[in-house]
């Protein structure tokens, strides 16, 4: 249990600004289970608007194409080195606010289905959204040592691309 603690308690730190991807061990058995645990809050996540078959598949595209874009974007730099501990802290700390936006996710849509106020739900995910691409800034900053700004912007590209690709195969329903 101990271990537990100290992993999310890292991953925390991370999403905070206060550790590197590189405070992170170079463990392909953690990136496995982080992701195992990544695809788990994806599909949580993804079933309210998908089905179980559909949200498990959009879960591993999604990893998929975080994994192919962030590889190549090391291969580039020539910091490949750096790929197991980037992917696990960058999937590790969407893992994270993944649980954490589950019941703000969830209360938007209750909130929608009973016709309340979504202002509020949906404001706290717009924030939760901000604060993952700032983390995924930070961490890209430090993986590929990259200026800040830069480091925004291929997170903005990184995230754009995987939401546009996710849209055109799984077309958010209507209403």
């Amino acid at each position: 249990m101990h271990t537990f603690q100290v992993l999310w308690s890292t991953f925390f730190k991370i999403s905070c600004l206060q550790l590197k991807p590189q405070d992170l061990p170079k463990s392909n058995i953690l990136l496995i289970v982080i992701t195992l645990n990544y695809v788990c809050i994806g599909i949580l996540l993804s079933i309210p608007r998908l089905s179980l078959g559909e949200a498990l598949l959009s879960t591993l595209i999604e990893i998929f194409l975080l994994i192919i874009l962030v590889s190549s974007l090391l291969y580039f730099t020539h910091f490949l080195n750096r790929l197991s501990q980037t992917l696990t802290a960058l999937i590790g700390t969407n893992t994270l606010l993944g649980w954490i936006s589950l019941p703000v996710l969830l209360w938007y849509y209750q909130a929608k289905l009973y016709q309340w106020d979504i202002g509020l739900p949906i404001i706290l995910l717009l924030g939760l959204t901000i604060w993952n691409l700032v983390i995924y800034a930070h961490i890209l900053r430090h993986a590929i040592d990259i200026p800040v700004f830069t480091s925004l912007v291929l997170s903005l590209i990184i995230f754009s691309m995987i939401a546009d690709i996710l849209i055109q195969l799984f077309p958010l329903a209507s209403g």
